[in-house]
């Protein structure tokens, strides 16, 4: 009988994996390393208007290397750059007056992205200026006063 649940028990074995089979360890993994994306410019809380610089800064932990920085307004993107130091210029102007969350991803070579940590600032531009020329009235008259009739 013992013989029986001995023959039974392996062929349990090999149809669901139970067995004596030892599992191969894993190989042990080594990092690349990691990004650290910091904004520089603008600070977080910062009033902002006209043109202005988004600078951002990576840090690089390990062996990877910088791709590319993307600079993002709202999440849409404002522009990007490839060389250290990273910076784009944006144009206030075109953007509402209020809050707006800035964020610099950047990607390494392998194709990976690290993101900042967002900043807030507050485009606060003036009312856009009078383009338009001043009008002369026409069909104007005018009757004759002497300085006595004043």
């Amino acid at each position: 009988m013992n013989r029986a649940r001995l023959v039974y028990a392996t062929a349990l074995s090999a149809m669901i994996g139970w067995g004596l089979i030892a599992p191969q360890p894993a190989q042990a993994q080594l990092g690349l390393g990691s990004l650290i994306v910091t904004i520089t410019f603008p600070a977080d809380g910062s009033p902002v208007s006209g043109t202005v610089p988004v600078n951002a800064s990576v840090s690089i932990i390990g062996s990877l290397t910088v791709s590319q920085v993307q600079f993002y307004r709202d999440g849409n993107l404002i522009g990007s750059d490839s060389a250290a130091p990273y910076s784009v210029s944006w144009n206030t102007t075109s953007t509402n007056n209020g809050s707006h969350t800035l964020t610099a991803v950047a990607t390494d070579v392998l194709g990976v992205r690290w993101n900042s940590n967002p900043v807030t600032v507050t485009v606060s531009n003036g009312p856009p200026p009078d383009t338009t020329p001043p009008m002369v009235p026409t069909g104007l008259t005018a009757s004759a006063v002497s300085s006595s009739q004043i």
